[in-house]
């Protein structure tokens, strides 16, 4: 049993179980954060339509107690094919939720620097889909993260958000599309002194120091699809589908300072 991860926006710790291909080792928890001397790792793209590995990627097997969520990640509900990676949220009686969701891992711990994903989010009414950098207890770390999150009941809207030691803003952005229909561009950049969010290659958002304080500890680059419950229903809706899936094609990270391929350099933009 370990005590930690806050997922995308909760605030209180929770207790997770940890299956085979969920969590990074202990060793890798242990090795510290930015702010006691852990570096950025360098650049990484996947294309997922050519599956995946166990050493670069994890898939989470785990429950995730929380009072705003209780969620439960299965390995079976992501699956690879030429569409890319698919994640699925389905209704299954499980320890803490009515559905079962899905997330993805790429290994490792990353910084400033330029994030992208090509991804068709979920319709399903009560889920989120998800693209994040992530640190937090789990890790020995504090609360760091920058999130892009589609919500399936208003799929027309991306929801912007970042977190600093715990505290988060957050942003409600309207698309001109609905973004379970077809594949897009999502991006952030991360910098010492701001984050910029982009879709499709357009600025939608930026925040920026000192108003924003802008979070420091290199993270874990996730993707997922999960299910509402609890009081993220005030946020997300309830959970009222079977079977809802996302399909991601492609996630990428160029460092700051670095030049690199990444996944807008091999994917066409759509036509908006």
């Amino acid at each position: 049993m370990l005590c930690g991860r806050i997922l995308a926006a909760a605030l209180a710790t929770v207790c997770i179980n940890v299956g085979v291909s969920g969590r990074a080792d202990s060793q890798e928890r242990a090795s510290g954060a930015v702010n006691t001397g852990r570096p950025a790792q360098g650049a990484f793209i996947v294309d997922l339509s050519k599956g995946h590995d166990n050493e670069t990627q994890l898939l989470a097997d785990l429950d995730i107690d929380a009072e705003w969520l209780g969620v439960s990640y299965r390995d079976e509900n992501i699956g690879f094919g030429r569409h890319g990676m698919s994640l699925v949220a389905r209704r299954e009686a499980t320890p803490v939720s009515t559905h079962s969701s899905a997330e993805f891992q790429y290994v490792g711990f990353y910084g400033y620097g330029r994030y992208e994903a090509v991804l068709r989010a979920s319709d399903g009414k009560g889920a989120v889909t998800a693209f994040f950098v992530y640190s937090g207890e789990d890790m020995g770390d504090p609360h760091d993260e920058i999130d892009i999150e589609l919500v399936g009941k208003d799929s027309g809207r991306i929801h912007v958000n970042f977190f600093r030691h715990g505290k988060g803003s957050a942003k409600d952005i309207d698309l001109g599309f609905d973004a379970s229909d077809a594949e897009h561009l999502y991006a952030f950049e991360w910098l010492p002194d701001s984050i910029t969010w982009y879709v499709d290659g357009v600025q939608v958002h930026r925040v920026a120091a000192p108003d924003a304080g802008i979070p420091t500890t290199t993270g874990r680059v996730m993707t997922s699809v999960w299910a509402a419950n609890r009081t993220s229903v005030e946020w997300v809706g309830d959970a009222e589908f079977d079977t809802t899936v996302a399909f991601i094609r492609c996630i990428s990270h160029v460092p700051l300072g670095q030049n690199a391929p990444q996944c807008s350099n091999r994917f066409a933009l759509p036509v908006r």
